[in-house]
């Protein structure tokens, strides 16, 4: 899967919720909290295209559209993709570096895979979160104050505030997640 863009995912994602046009899919991208993916013609098609060449997507023309526009499905090999990628574990790599990617995937979890592997990806990332956060207050304990720069210090304050933010929501999120089982 290390070739598979966290777009290609994302539209397997929108796929798994309902068959789309590739318009209908740049729409989302356009005018969702999904805008940072590109919705430009020049990024979905080709992927659209990646997909549908590994079998992991359909296409098929609509006979009622004037324009013969493609609606898109997901394929049995595409949900296995998409839900082998949501069941991944979460590491420390995920949490430090690929953030946005962890929330897209938990965004697609529901529908997609049975509720115990939500809570153990949920409690995957509070344990990689506890752990980097404890790791970034021991090196600014031991750095920190020797930073010389005032904006310095603050902006790592800010780095350890944020993290601990996203392992409060965490936290959280997993008490309303068992709440709901």
């Amino acid at each position: 899967m290390a070739t598979t863009s966290r777009l290609e995912f994302a539209l397997l994602g929108l796929l798994q919720q309902n068959a789309q046009s590739g318009y209908d899919l740049r729409k989302t991208f356009a005018n969702t909290p999904m805008r940072h993916f590109s919705d430009s013609p020049g990024s979905i098609y080709p992927a659209l295209r990646r997909l549908e060449e590994r079998g992991w997507i359909s296409a098929k023309a609509e006979d009622d559209s004037a324009r013969k526009r493609q609606v898109y499905r997901i394929s049995a090999a595409g949900k296995r993709a998409l839900i082998d990628w949501l069941s991944q574990r979460v590491t420390r790599e995920d949490i430090v570096h690929r953030q946005e990617e962890l929330m897209l995937r938990f965004a697609f979890l529901d529908g997609n895979v049975e509720r115990d592997v939500t809570l153990r990806f949920v409690d995957q990332m509070v344990a990689s979160l506890e752990e980097y956060v404890k790791e970034l207050r021991e090196y600014f304990k031991k750095f920190g104050p020797g930073v010389a720069r005032d904006t310095g210090r603050l902006a790592f304050e800010s780095g350890i505030q944020s993290y601990e933010t996203s392992l409060s929501w965490a936290r959280g999120a997993r008490k309303k997640l068992a709440k709901n089982l």
